[in-house]
């Protein structure tokens, strides 16, 4: 296993469209996303490096969904666990399509959740399940561990892939991973994105000083502040907004 571990961009697919997703906003609950149907009627071939990336990712994208999904249930649906998991889940079922898409075997195949075939990540998902459910504090702790590995384990993979279909579906995973990385950390220093205070997020990447509309109000904003805060009597997101 490698030391780091573990969206809209049309991929090229031919019958297929791959989903993309950013984070939604803590605050909303956003309807699942529906599972892609894999269609492709023929199969390209992948180098090794970008079967070892497509295979690996696979099952990490799978392991983030498992952790997440498992302590938004210890922590009573504690955001962002539950809206990061669906996320995790579209980003899992995207290297699937790819795994189709270049006839390699799914990792994941009969696997449920929490145990997994490398021994490296079984015993990952451990260490971290182990921390998490000792406290909610650790358990963002844990959200944030798994986003900065995730991201720079992305970055290698989209600096070793050529193939264009799967240099943009790494690229819009990193995106999510971006979104998720700025939730976690809001939610460890008790703060919510996209909240009524007016605190907006554009792809979930931190910037300062910008205004951003809020729900209510206005406030901070993040990179550029097109995020669109949403309380009770909030407003809605607007059309630049990544959130979905």
């Amino acid at each position: 296993m490698k030391t780091n571990w573990k969206t809209r961009t049309a991929l090229g697919l031919a019958t297929v469209g791959l989903l993309t997703v950013g984070w939604a906003a803590t605050t909303v609950q956003a309807a699942p996303s529906p599972t892609p149907t894999p269609t492709p009627t023929t199969t390209v071939t992948a180098d090794a490096t970008l079967a070892t990336n497509l295979t690996h990712m696979r099952d990490e994208e799978r392991l983030a969904r498992d952790i997440y999904t498992a302590l938004g249930a210890k922590y009573s649906q504690a955001a962002p666990f539950v809206n990061i998991a669906r996320s995790e889940q579209v980003h899992f079922d995207t290297m699937g399509l790819l795994l189709i898409r270049y006839g390699l075997p799914d990792p994941s195949a009969a696997k449920s959740p929490g145990t997994y075939s490398d021994p490296a990540l079984q015993a990952l998902h451990d260490k971290l399940m182990a921390s998490g459910n000792e406290s909610l504090a650790n358990a963002y702790e844990v959200g944030i561990a798994v986003e900065n590995t995730d991201i720079a384990d992305l970055k290698a993979a989209i600096d070793k892939t050529t193939q264009a279909d799967a240099k943009a579906a790494f690229t819009n995973l990193l995106n999510g991973s971006q979104n998720h990385l700025a939730a976690f950390t809001a939610a460890k220093d008790g703060k919510v994105l996209g909240a009524r205070n007016g605190q907006g997020m554009q792809n979930g990447r931190s910037g300062a000083n910008s205004a951003g509309q809020g729900g209510n109000g206005r406030g901070q904003g993040m990179n550029a502040g097109n995020g669109a805060g949403r309380g009770p009597q909030g407003g809605t997101r607007p059309s630049t907004c990544p959130v979905r």
